[in-house]
């Protein structure tokens, strides 16, 4: 049996390219042509050509969802993913979005509360693989 179909999905693996690059970097590491990608994921060859060009937008996250189980990592390895999580995350918390916006655009001070929860083990602070991050003056442990 080949190896490929043995091969556990690899988690806390995150790409920092985008979609594009991403996709094809996975297709070359994984030596997989357009028709075997579209084979196990029911999509066309042709729209997966499209995807690793850039000439069709990032796709849904259901879509997204089945090229990453073929590609054998979690969909969160593309970082159009976790975008959208986080923007899911901060739409249904108003105070936590204006907060954010707050720190990351605004250059204003990291609150305590966020400070204290950032730097709990468990939260980012602390772990193996953390790295301080300094937004406007303050330093935080954010894991990465």
């Amino acid at each position: 049996m080949n190896a490929m179909y043995t091969t556990p999905i690899a988690k806390n693996r995150f790409s920092q390219e985008r979609f594009p690059q991403a996709l094809k970097g996975l297709m070359d590491e994984r030596h997989l042509s357009y028709r075997q990608l579209a084979y196990k994921t029911k999509l066309s060859a042709g729209y997966l050509n499209h995807l690793t060009k850039g000439t069709r937008p990032v796709p849904s996250d259901p879509v997204i969802v089945v090229i990453a189980e073929a590609l054998l990592v979690e969909p969160d390895f593309f970082v159009e993913y976790r975008l959208r999580q986080v923007a899911g995350v901060l739409d249904a918390a108003p105070a936590l979005a204006d907060k954010l916006y707050g720190i990351l655009l605004r250059h204003q001070p990291v609150p305590e509360d966020i400070a204290e929860d950032l730097s709990r083990p468990g939260n980012g602070g602390g772990a193996r693989g953390s790295s301080p991050v300094e937004v406007a003056g303050h330093t935080a442990a954010v894991g990465f």
